[in-house]
């Protein structure tokens, strides 16, 4: 029994008294009174009580009298069992006279069954619920004494916003009987600490990481409301590839159900940086082999389109190539996030040199039609001079202009499509002068005699034989020339020597067949 509830009894009793003497006059049975199971040390008394009596205390049914003396009042431990009982009281006067017993029915209503509630938990910055109660005329207390008494009602707003394990007490009402209190809990939960974690950036086009978190029960979400989840666990595969900053908000939640207040990750994938501006070179074999260049920062050249053998960095490449062929690099430029560009192509071609054309050497006399020097290239070049340096012709046919006897030498080249000039051929031009006249006698003969052959001397053994003066008419080669010439006559003949592929000057002979002298007949004188 609580002290409110003892307090309550004891102002009833005493109402109880004072209405009950003025009914007694009439009777020696008071009205009925009631009290709670379990109530303990409950006041009965005699008002007024007679000077010098003493009385005798009786009680039926249950409870307890104290102290059963023998005094005007007494005090009752009533049990749990619920029930009406008697209490009686027989006065002994001083003058040893004995009065009738005067009676008082106790009704003892049962206590109310402990009533229903349920502890409630909450997290920290949640909503926090209200305590509820099952039952009839329910009190809420903050103490086990049941002193300071909170609320009324089957509902109780604890108005509790820290973290904390806050008891209440709650009881129900009935027939003016509380019933035993119930502790009922409110647990408000600290949240536990944010995740951990690390913001990730990458290049637009390679692999995206992971989003990752240190902590427990994680979950992911898109939104910083929180409501739109993306994701479980310590990591997340976002989904993004395309250029940007993505955010998200991670929390952990702990063994109470409680989430944490959310840390901020982001996710950002650059743009990559243009891809360099590069020329294309190309050479001809042979020449020097100029720098690949390229336009942009951070420049890195590779011999492969996978980007994975370097073959240098810088804004110039020297590929060290010599030998024909088209050399293909790959380059790219590097920005301040680190990401690399797709890759530019760049060629250098190294083009094959022509053949050699091919030219015959002239030979030509001294006063004979000069030959032109011939190439059998389409695109020749003809110089005089071996370091090629000086151009004196452009086309298959050259024209040298030399006249005067000596070896002329000349190279010439061919240039291809590409631009690239060949080796050179040395042609050479052999102009001989052959002035000697052959040596030769003129012969005579009369008709009738053997006729001589003509017979010439010169340097060499190759001579020819001419009818004409304008030696457009060959009658004989070599010497001795038979003429044939059997009649009389003068025979005129040019004959020349060849040396070198040069004819000399003609030397005139000539043949005479003289006619026999015309005897006339023998006279007899």
């Amino acid at each position: 029994m609580n002290i409110k509830n003892i307090l309550l009894k004891r102002i009833f009793f005493w109402i109880f008294l004072i209405t009950s003497s003025l009914m007694f006059a009439q009777s020696n049975t008071a009205p009925t009174q009631t009290v709670c199971a379990g109530s303990m040390a409950e006041p009965y008394l005699i008002n007024p009580p007679t000077s010098g009596s003493t009385y005798q205390w009786t009680l039926s049914g249950g409870g307890i009298l104290n102290p059963g003396s023998t005094s005007d009042n007494i005090t009752v431990d009533w049990g749990m069992t619920p029930g009406t009982y008697t209490i009686s009281v027989v006065e002994t006067d001083i003058n040893g006279c004995i009065g009738l017993p005067v009676t008082v029915d106790v009704t003892v209503n049962p206590l109310p069954t402990a009533t229903i509630a349920t502890s409630q938990t909450a997290c920290l910055g949640s909503i926090i619920p209200d305590l509820t109660a099952i039952g009839a005329n329910v009190t809420w207390y903050s103490d086990i004494t049941l002193t300071n008494s909170l609320a009324v009602g089957n509902t109780f707003s604890t108005g509790q916003t820290s973290v904390g394990l806050y008891t209440y007490y709650v009881t129900e009402t009935l027939n003016g009987c509380e019933g035993p209190s119930i502790p009922v809990t409110l647990e408000i939960y600290s949240l536990p600490s944010a995740p951990v974690v690390s913001n990730e950036t990458a290049c637009f086009g390679t692999v995206i990481p992971d989003l990752t978190a240190t902590g427990s029960n994680i979950t992911w979400y898109s939104d910083i409301a929180l409501t739109a989840q993306v994701g479980t666990g310590n990591s997340l595969s976002t989904g993004q590839t395309s250029p940007g900053i993505y955010t998200y908000y991670v929390t952990s939640t702990d063994i109470n159900g409680c989430e944490s207040l959310p840390s901020n990750v982001t996710l950002e994938i650059f743009s990559l940086p243009s891809a360099p501006v590069v020329t294309n070179e190309s050479v001809c074999f042979g020449t020097v082999i100029p720098d690949l260049t390229a336009t942009g920062s951070n420049i890195t050249w590779y011999s492969d389109v996978s980007l994975n053998t370097q073959e240098g960095t810088g804004n110039n490449l020297s590929t060290g190539q010599t030998a024909p062929g088209i050399y293909t690099y790959y380059v790219t430029s590097t920005d301040i996030n680190g990401c690399e560009s797709i890759s530019s192509t760049a060629s250098l071609e190294i083009y094959s040199l022509p053949n050699s054309p091919v030219a015959n050497n002239e030979v030509a006399c001294v006063g004979g039609v000069i030959p032109d020097l011939v190439s059998l290239g389409t695109n020749s070049t003809w110089y005089t001079d071996v370091a090629l340096t000086n151009i004196v012709g452009t086309n298959s046919s050259f024209a040298t202009g030399q006249t005067a006897a000596g070896v002329y030498t000349y190279y010439v080249t061919e240039t291809n499509a590409n631009g690239c000039e060949s080796a050179a051929t040395t042609v050479t031009l052999t102009i001989n002068s052959f002035n000697t006249l052959p040596i030769a006698s003129n012969v005579n003969t009369c008709f009738g005699n053997p006729v001589p052959d003509l017979t010439v001397v010169g340097i060499g053994t190759s001579f020819t034989w001419y009818s004409d003066p304008a030696l457009t008419t060959i009658v004989g080669l070599n010497s001795p020339f038979t003429t044939g010439q059997t009649a009389p006559g003068l025979y005129t003949y040019y004959v020349t020597e060849t040396q070198n592929g040069c004819q000399s000057p003609a030397t005139t002979v000539t043949l005479e067949i003289y006619n026999l002298p015309n005897t006339g007949p023998i006279n007899h004188w």
